[in-house]
């Protein structure tokens, strides 16, 4: 905290530095150059076109002059009249007066070189805190006696009057008028500026659901309150009358003094039933009553409350250090810091406000704008490298939790993997089962009850296991890899069946087209329930077509692969012949595959079955 305040300090004093060596420049540094500190002055009611007889005889006041006392004054028209005179070895050009409350006119010898503002009507321009520069012509300026009027329009209840005048060379006077109209003017815009910006920065970042805080919308307040309030040192031509635009800056520098007092107390969180709500309270409800009760008392008004408010910012100073100190929070001493230094400024200007200060001075309140920039900047950096913490601190936590959740759907699907494996097992176990009983358990069991029985049929036993083998092959070549080859598994059943087809003298042609495409749903279930279609039809040729040539032909269609089986034999006559029950399940096997089973038969004529298996159908 220690090290805080110390840079703040250097900051602090570097920049007072700046200012003192600026306010340094607005005095002309030419030793030739006429510094004026006493005139003539005369009081008038009405504007006067010519500086009037009068003045030569009127009596004498001190420059700097205060028409005004505490902000109290009639208003109307104030003449200032001296004499310069002009050596021959000496150069007058130009005449430079640092201050003129408000509008003015300059006479040389009784006629009007400069001016800044009308002189009549309702409408005035707002020269209080702007330099003026009269450019002399050659001519006007005659060998010896010459006579200098400066005639100012003064309103009521306003501060008035004339600074120190200077008369001289172009070059000298014109680069310390823009040294002091840089320092006044051209500062204090680009500070307004700045902190304009920084309050649309921080109105954006009160739209961010991450940094939308009370606080934060205070000071983005703030800052908007604060360029109103600069903009009575920048608006020379108000949009509304002088009067009520005095009102408009001065209570925007009121309600800017009450937000930023909310905003401490916010920051603070000093409870509501603490005096010094009730004190905000007070303050934020009164002062508009007093602003509306008279126009012309309005500056007035921002001496009292701006006392009053100077009293309650130094107690906020004291509980901005606290809560920095107990919080250990670096932006609470910034801010307890950038008030105490508007606190400083602020006092400096009241006692220029009443009179207590040099007419000629500078009003420093209002380089209070770049303090503010800088507090704000450090403000807005510490809130952006926390939110860079956060959001650090917020990736490494996500990552853990991924990582962790990873690790846990990895555990998880293993063990789905594992469960899924036994689910296949247990499956695949029930189906072996099933087929063993359907199938090679059916043939064992007629075989015994043929071997038990008084008459044994050996032809018949013997064929019943044959057919019992015959099945216990199917279903181990269905759980053969066949990596969803259909030649490869009709290959396999070719040679089971191949020597019962020679036995019997069937003559077996095998034709398998070209690039035969894979079908992806060839499991083994699958496969079985195939290599049983096939198997039922190569039975019922051995036992009743009494053919001699049976034909398998694989062929390649339009979006399926054919199987088809055509025989020699005796055939039937297929419209008549009912389906029987093998018909039947070889046609529910084939639709079980996603396919058709197809039986073409004519009495003499053979039998054609074309089985037609799709090629992209997940069945």
């Amino acid at each position: 905290m220690l090290r805080l305040h110390l840079c703040g300090t250097v900051m602090a004093g570097l920049l007072l530095w700046m200012l003192l060596a600026q306010m340094a420049r607005g005095i002309p540094s030419d030793p030739e150059a006429l510094r004026v500190t006493n005139a003539r002055h005369l009081a008038m009611g009405e504007y006067q076109r010519m500086p009037p007889t009068a003045l030569l005889t009127a009596p004498t006041v001190t420059l700097p002059h205060r028409e005004d006392t505490l902000l109290q004054t009639a208003g109307g028209f104030y003449w200032f009249q001296f004499d310069v005179f002009a050596h021959p070895d000496h150069t007058y050009e130009s005449i430079y007066i640092p201050r003129l409350a408000m509008n003015g006119e300059v006479y040389l010898n009784d006629e009007r070189v400069g001016y800044f503002g009308p002189l009549t009507g309702d409408y005035a321009e707002r020269n209080w805190n702007r330099p003026l520069y009269v450019q002399l012509a050659p001519s006007l300026v005659k060998p010896g006696l010459n006579r200098v009027s400066v005639q100012i329009r003064v309103f009521p209840d306003y501060m008035a009057g004339l600074s120190t005048v200077w008369v001289g060379s172009d070059e000298n006077l014109r680069e310390a008028y823009l040294s002091r109209r840089g320092l006044q003017i051209t500062s204090v815009f680009f500070s307004t500026s700045f902190i304009i910006g920084a309050g649309i920065v921080l109105l954006i970042l009160v739209t961010l659901r991450e940094t939308r805080k009370w606080n934060l919308v205070l000071l983005a307040l703030t800052c908007m309150l604060w360029g109103l309030r600069n903009l009575a040192f920048l608006a020379t031509e108000p949009p509304v009358s002088h009067s009520h635009w005095v009102q408009i800056s001065q209570g925007g520098l009121l309600f800017f003094a009450s937000t930023v007092f909310l905003m401490v107390l916010n920051y603070c969180k000093v409870p509501r039933n603490r005096w010094e709500r009730k004190a905000w309270w007070t303050y934020l409800l009164t002062f508009p009553a007093l602003l509306l009760v008279h126009q012309d008392w309005s500056l007035r008004v921002v001496e009292v409350y701006g006392s009053i408010i100077l009293l309650g910012y130094l107690w906020c100073v004291r509980l901005m250090w606290r809560h920095g100190n107990q919080h250990k929070a670096l932006d609470a001493h910034a801010f307890s810091f950038g008030l105490l230094c508007f606190c400083l400024l602020s006092i400096h200007d009241l006692l220029l406000l009443a009179g207590y200060r040099s007419f000629d001075g500078y009003f420093l309140n209002q380089y209070m704008g770049i303090v503010m920039f800088l507090v704000l900047s450090y403000f807005m950096i510490d809130r952006y490298s926390r939110l860079l913490k956060e959001a650090d601190l917020f990736n490494e936590t996500l990552q853990a939790r991924l990582a962790r959740r990873e690790a846990e759907l990895a555990a998880q699907y293993q063990v789905m993997q594992h469960i899924d494996a036994e689910k296949v097992k247990l499956n695949e176990r029930q189906r072996l089962m099933a087929d063993m009983h359907d199938g090679i358990g059916a043939y064992l069991v007629a075989a015994i009850h043929q071997l038990r029985g008084n008459a044994v049929d050996t032809r018949t036993t013997l064929a019943l296991l044959e057919d019992g083998l015959r099945d216990l092959q199917l279903s181990i070549d269905s759980l053969e890899p066949m990596e969803q080859d259909l030649t490869t598994l009709l290959g396999s059943f070719r040679y089971r069946i191949a020597s019962s087809l020679t036995a019997a003298g069937i003559e077996l042609q095998w034709q398998v087209d070209e690039q035969i495409p894979p079908l992806p749903y060839l499991d083994p279930r699958h496969c079985l329930n195939l290599l049983r279609v096939l198997q039922e039809v190569f039975a019922n040729i051995l036992k009743h077509a009494n053919a001699s040539r049976v034909t398998l032909r694989v062929s390649n269609g339009a979006g399926h692969v054919g199987v088809q089986i055509t025989d020699n034999g005796v055939g039937f006559d297929s419209d008549d012949h009912p389906a029987g029950r093998g018909l039947h399940n070889m046609r529910q096997r084939v639709a079980l595959l996603g396919g058709k089973l197809t039986v073409t038969a004519h009495t003499g004529q053979g039998t054609n079955i074309l089985i037609e298996l799709p090629t992209s159908t997940n069945t």
